[in-house]
């Protein structure tokens, strides 16, 4: 079975024999410093503009002369990023490996490429010097956080209702969805601003490592209720949470 360094030393020779790929890079785990066995591929690939499908075309070429495509998956476009990405499940690899591709015309203005919210690529190669993981500017920080956190605060009084109602009602599985969408949404906003708002729209990746213990263990509490009495406990706690955290950056977004 190919393991992700495998995988990377098959596809890094054909990307660099390729004349029309101008740079590649790997982002996710491998940037943020964060990989284990189950990381997949991060691959962004910049071409010139015209050449984003023939790159495609070409590496699924190159892929079924190695293995089986088994599960393939196009985002539809534009995507939210403005990134051509496909997704590629293929046979012989360990568990839990597949490939997140992007491919990235030259004239894309964001390429993901800021180090405070992607971390620092491993460069394969990059012919034009197109690389630059300067942060995010600080104006580009507080927009984003502003925006999020004037999206969350109209909507908790009636999600905040919800959830009571639910309690009072005592049905554990009509109540826990509204309860995780809280948890993950209003409160996961709030914690993100606090302790991370240059990634405020990451949702709770990567949380464990940002929150510092308190939050986190709040958060992972949150997700371990199996009783209408527990979830009535720790709603308490995270009620308060957000109302705390909705003051103290009252002061910075509102």
């Amino acid at each position: 079975m190919y393991t992700r360094k495998d995988l990377v030393e098959i596809i890094k020779p054909w990307a660099i024999k390729n004349p029309i790929i101008l740079a590649a890079w790997e982002g996710g785990s491998a940037a943020t410093k964060r990989m284990d066995e189950y990381s997949d591929l991060d691959l962004s690939l910049i071409v010139k503009d015209e050449d984003v499908e023939t790159v495609f075309s070409d590496l699924e070429t190159f892929l079924k002369k190695q293995f089986t495509i088994t599960n393939k998956y196009r985002v539809p476009e534009p995507a939210w990023h403005g990134l051509s990405q496909c997704f590629y499940e293929i046979d012989q690899v360990e568990p839990f490996i597949y490939l997140d591709i992007a491919v990235i015309k030259e004239s894309q203005p964001n390429k993901l490429m800021e180090k405070d919210r992607h971390g620092v690529a491993s460069i394969w190669f990059d012919k034009n010097q197109i690389y630059n993981p300067s942060p995010t500017p600080t104006q580009e920080i507080f927009e984003l956080g502003q925006k999020l956190y004037l999206s969350v605060i109209p909507t908790d009084f009636l999600i905040i209702t919800e959830v009571e109602k639910g309690i009072a009602r005592g049905h554990f599985i009509d109540v826990f969805p509204t309860y995780l969408s809280f948890v993950s949404r209003h409160l996961g906003v709030m914690l993100n601003l606090k302790h991370r708002p240059e990634r405020a729209d990451f949702g709770l990746r990567y949380a464990r490592l940002d929150f510092g213990d308190s939050d986190t263990d709040l958060i992972e509490k949150s997700f371990k209720v199996s009783t209408i009495q527990e979830l009535k406990e720790q709603f308490m706690l995270i009620k308060s949470r957000y109302y705390t955290l909705k003051e103290e950056l009252k002061t910075i977004y509102h």
